[in-house]
């Protein structure tokens, strides 16, 4: 088979289970991860025969694609940004809307003038450099992705699984780019004490309702991390309430908490921020037009 046939018939299997857009985007994933070669080089050489041990590959490959494996497990990596990252089934699938997320700290800190990028003199204190905390930071991609871009800044990560934490370590390792990965249970009270004192907390944390699980795509249900996806029915917005009291005890004045959200959870969110004292809390929509996002701001 040659490589042009296999990525289109790659994509004819996976569309009985996907849309056409996420079926073509899953195919030029496996073929680039076989090939070694992008979208253009592969049209050049599309009539280069796949060699046995690309066609058996490719054939597993699929047969795991059937079962609603995340294709992105199956190749053992996912881009986050510009980042190339590790990932299995310990770690949540890095998304696109936590992009934006990272997108919006990047932005406000541009913004503020800190001297934190590329180019920057680093001629302060080190007390005086920017601190940010990533809450659940499973592949660590939201710090990962922080560092590089901010690499003056001092940047921690933690999460309660210690497998997400090799992954997120390893991350880092190949990627030369260095966060502080802490291990700890972010809803014990007692062990935030951990932590360190900060300027901005970043967090996706787990927000989805466990009677929203029967709705959900199989590939996620099936396969991604549930601690890191569901909450109790009745008690939604238990990983927030943890952010909103540390933050008044671990940020500094003027400090912000931004987080990703439940699309249906904005103003309940917003609502608890406020009431625990944080000013200038503001949804955002990601690309899709939805509430996904929040920033709160502690005054004082």
């Amino acid at each position: 088979m040659k490589t042009g046939e296999a990525e289109v018939w790659l994509r004819s299997q996976l569309q009985h289970l996907y849309s056409e857009g996420e079926s073509s985007q899953m195919a030029h994933m496996v073929m680039e991860h076989l090939t070694g070669s992008n979208r253009l080089q592969r049209m050049e050489l599309k009539n280069q025969p796949l060699t046995v041990e690309q066609l058996q590959q490719l054939n597993q490959i699929e047969q795991r694609l059937a079962t609603h494996e995340p294709v992105q497990y199956i190749l053992g990596e996912a881009y986050f940004g510009n980042l190339k990252l590790y990932v299995n089934k310990d770690v949540l699938v890095p998304r696109p809307e936590t992009e934006e997320l990272v997108h919006w700290v990047v932005s406000d800190v541009k913004e503020s003038g800190k001297p934190v990028f590329n180019g920057a003199k680093n001629d302060a204190d080190k007390t005086d450099l920017l601190k940010i905390l990533d809450v659940g930071t499973g592949s660590g991609c939201i710090a990962l992705s922080l560092k590089a871009q901010m690499p003056l800044a001092e940047i921690w990560g933690c999460d309660t699984s210690d497998a997400a934490l090799t992954v997120a370590r390893r991350n880092g390792s190949e990627l030369d780019i260095r966060v502080d990965f802490v291990g700890l249970d972010f809803l014990d009270a007692a062990q935030r004490h951990q932590l360190p004192t900060v300027d901005i907390i970043v967090s996706n944390p787990p927000y989805i309702p466990l009677t929203e699980k029967e709705t959900m795509q199989p590939n996620v249900v099936a396969h991604e991390p549930h601690r890191a996806l569901f909450v109790p029915d009745n008690d939604a917005l238990i990983f927030y309430k943890a952010l909103a009291q540390f933050g008044k005890d671990r940020l500094y004045a003027g400090g912000s908490i931004y987080a990703e959200i439940h699309e249906n959870l904005g103003t309940d969110v917003v609502q608890l921020f406020e009431k625990e004292g944080y000013q200038n809390v503001q949804l955002k929509k990601d690309m899709q037009g939805k509430h996904r996002m929040v920033k709160a701001v502690k005054t004082e």
